[in-house]
């Protein structure tokens, strides 16, 4: 619609002010404009078409001396058509334009008609500048995307990453325990049995619902379930692995869908890699949200930092989810010895000091 509006400015001062000397041409004029204003009208729907007519019709305007317009019309509507089609910001037309300006300016006696030369030389700077910009478009336009099908493909493999290293940790874990577990009598093997059932079909369940969410399911209503219960599930299946788990939440109820997923992912990621790398008997889970911000801990009193944990995409995963959010991330062994994780991830403030 600007453009649109712009085009207008351009006819009724490039064009409607240069005196027709009669009202047939004065008609012409008008109806000329009309067309090139049409043109630049039609440039997302019909890009070739839209250049088509402007660039006529101005042509046609110069040629009988109703307007001064240096192609700016058609120069908008050859931006659609590069923007659409454009591959390299030099075309092979341009070395052509460039060669006739050169010619006309070095070779042609143009004594007397300075400005007609004048208009047309830059009538061609017009076209070369309104395509180069357009391929322009064209070029951030395709990175955009670009970059957002990697960013899609990088939260898809963290939440894949998140749900199976979780699931497949525990079902390891647990299996571990009961073949190695001597007199497991077989109401508690039955009973192992029936809880890696559960967090195979969970699991099963999840990556379902990360495979909706990239159809376009809504966030809200994919993760429902509370954050304090995803807590709790977290903390149960540390506890069916034998380490004591205990958790601190406060103020976690309202919280922002983003925040809701990035600190359950933060707090399952690194129960699971307590569970698997640490030997930990014990395991602290700190979740406190303010107005500000929300803080995640997790210390465990295992082995402390282990290099190799740091070689896969556990730790990475969290540390992009932090950033995504603009929050601060820390990995490292503990003041008592153990391995802690910790998260800062601050909470955008509504006028009333509320959260959004």
């Amino acid at each position: 619609m600007l453009q649109v509006l712009a085009s207008i400015m351009v006819v009724l001062v490039l064009w409607v002010t240069i005196p027709a000397p009669d009202l047939t041409l004065k008609i012409t004029q008008i109806a000329l404009g009309i067309v090139a204003i049409t043109g630049v009208g039609l440039r997302h729907l019909y890009p070739r078409t839209a250049f088509s007519l402007a660039f006529v019709s101005t042509v046609v305007a110069m040629a009988l001396g109703l307007t001064v317009d240096p192609l700016l019309l058609a120069g908008i509507a050859l931006n659609s058509v590069a923007a659409r089609r454009g591959r390299r910001a030099f075309a092979p037309w341009m070395l052509g334009v460039a060669f006739a300006g050169a010619f006309v300016a070095l070779f042609l006696d143009v004594a007397g008609s300075e400005d007609d030369m004048r208009t047309v030389l830059f009538s061609g700077i017009t076209l070369c500048v309104a395509w180069a910009m357009g391929v322009k478009t064209r070029t951030a336009r395709d990175l955009i995307a670009a970059n957002a099908a990697i960013e899609e493909r990088m939260r898809l493999a963290r939440d894949v990453h998140d749900v199976l290293s979780h699931s497949l940790g525990s079902i390891g874990v647990q299996a571990g325990v009961a073949a190695h577990v001597d007199g497991l009598s077989q109401v508690q093997l039955r009973s192992t049995l029936r809880e890696i059932e559960q967090l195979s079909r969970s699991s099963i369940a999840e990556l379902k619902t990360l495979l909706s969410m990239t159809r376009g399911t809504d966030d809200t209503a994919a993760f429902a379930a509370d954050l304090s219960d995803l807590l709790a599930d977290t903390a149960r299946t540390a506890e069916q692995s034998g380490v004591l788990t205990s958790i601190t939440a406060t103020g976690i109820e309202d919280l922002p869908v983003a925040h809701h997923i990035t600190t359950h992912r933060i707090v399952r990621e690194s129960v699971s890699n307590m569970m698997r790398h640490s030997g930990a008997t014990r395991c602290d889970i700190e979740v406190i949200a303010t107005e500000r911000s929300v803080a995640i801990t997790v210390t465990d009193n295992g082995c402390g930092d282990i290099p190799h944990v740091h070689e896969g995409f556990g730790l990475l995963g969290m540390q992009e989810r932090v950033d995504l959010l603009g929050g601060t991330f820390h990995a490292a062994t503990s003041d008592t010895g153990g391995f802690e994780v910790s998260a800062v991830l601050p909470l955008a403030q509504c006028e009333d000091g509320e959260h959004e």
